[in-house]
């Protein structure tokens, strides 16, 4: 018998959460017993010859996890403690201190310095936030445990999001950092009390000159509610003539969440169809109406773009409802379903796969953007038709102009987005 869960339908590296509670049998019965004794006879063989002692869970977990590993590259075993993260994730909201850590690099700023984690993000109303802790600062140490090893030629103890995870824990629960800044000699020592928090998957703000510029860093339950209150937030702002949809560094998420932000943006066509083992199709359609007719929409990808943010961009391209900037997207389009074991652990399986709307799947493919740009800045990049932007007297520049020119250079993507997007004013 297999039951759903309360985590919901995941799609493409993320979760349909379902508890086994029997296991299809193969055609010979007797094979299958002759395999598991086989299998038995090992795991008794290691646990009373082995010369250390080991523990018979482990063993059998370190097994489930071979056999999964050996599937594919996305098929794997989640410990409960991975498994309760994945699930936070998913819902949003969890106990923390409120950093998103980066991984460890030499600041060519102080290149004597190690490769300390850096703080990518700090959220508002947070712990962190509230002891003064900033973007870019570096993480030293935490709880007592150094970052990294060594001097310039070090290298981190752990990466980034084993660092994160353990700035999570229980609310009420002390976790103690040391920080350094830029320009200070000596990091500074913090112990900060974990809160419960809601971490957004949706920042929204306007760019100037009309333009909406919203970003969705993965897909959660509340990710298309939360891309429905940004739409009206930027339409009250007058930031409605041209939408920029940010969907870079996203590596997926819940498929419900993907379909609906997908079906906020459709009037009508396919949105993705998944095709399972047995050969059975499924098809999601757009029912409309269009959040933004008219508008036109340009979303930003790069190789960090996956799964279900794939699924979305694929949606709103292939129904010509959007023109993709950026770089070629990851490229997976298999469908993961995670099964709860009886110990609070699961297994993540391929169990389908997902097709565009033009039928094509992408994975290992990725989705080629319409306007290839790279990551990093050109030596010129062409910021528009001047005749194009608001006359604001001789020789002068809007807000934005001085923005863009800032931009070709920190984000060259985005700036290039934001031109697309002024020259869609002249067809609208």
């Amino acid at each position: 018998m297999i039951r759903t869960s309360h985590i919901g339908a995941f799609l493409a590296g993320t979760v349909v959460a379902c508890a086994v509670g029997a296991v299809a049998a193969p055609s010979d019965p007797r094979t299958r017993f002759t395999r598991l004794d086989a299998f038995a006879r090992a795991l008794h063989l290691t646990q009373t010859e082995y010369v250390d002692d080991v523990d018979e869970a482990a063993l059998i977990n370190n097994a489930i996890a071979g056999m999964t590993h050996g599937l594919d590259r996305y098929s794997t075993y989640l410990s409960p403690q991975r498994y309760h993260r994945m699930i936070e994730d998913t819902e949003g909201e969890y106990a923390s201190v409120g950093l998103t850590i980066g991984p460890g690099a030499i600041d060519d700023a102080h290149p004597n310095l190690p490769p300390y984690p850096w703080i990518d993000d700090v959220a508002a109303g947070s712990p962190a936030e509230a002891a003064g802790v900033l973007p870019d600062d570096r993480l030293v140490a935490v709880n007592g445990n150094p970052t990294t090893i060594g001097g310039k030629a070090g290298k981190e103890t752990a990466d980034a999001s084993q660092w994160e995870a353990q700035l999570r824990g229980e609310p009420g629960t002390r976790v103690k950092l040391l920080v350094l800044r830029a320009g200070s000699k000596e990091p500074r020592e913090l112990s900060l009390v974990r809160a419960r928090m809601k971490v957004p998957s949706v920042h929204a703000e306007p760019i100037g000159e009309g333009i909406g510029y919203i970003a969705i860093s993965r897909f959660a339950e509340t990710t298309a509610a939360d891309t429905t209150v940004a739409i009206a937030n930027l339409q009250s702002q007058q930031a409605y003539r041209a939408l920029i949809l940010d969907l870079r560094r996203n590596p997926g998420g819940l498929v419900t969440s993907a379909i609906a932000v997908a079906d906020t943006f459709l009037h009508e066509g396919t949105i993705v169809t998944t095709k399972h083992r047995d050969g059975k199709s499924e098809r999601a359609q757009a029912h409309g109406p269009d959040a933004l007719p008219d508008v036109p929409i340009f979303c930003l990808v790069d190789g960090g773009t996956a799964s279900a943010a794939e699924l979305l961009t694929a949606a709103l391209a292939q129904n010509r409802r959007a023109t993709v900037v950026g770089e070629t997207t990851f490229g997976k389009g298999t469908v993961q379903t995670f099964f709860d074991l009886p110990d609070g652990s699961a297994v993540k399986l391929t169990t389908a796969r997902y097709y565009g709307p033009n039928g094509q799947s992408i994975d290992s493919k990725g989705i080629i953007p319409d306007i290839m740009v790279a990551g990093f800045a050109p030596d010129e990049i062409d910021m528009g038709d001047p005749a194009a932007l608001p006359a604001k007297g001789a020789g002068a520049q809007s807000p934005l102009d001085v923005r863009l020119s800032q931009l070709s250079i920190d984000d060259p993507q985005l700036a290039e987005a934001i031109k697309a997007a002024r020259k869609s004013f002249k067809n609208h």
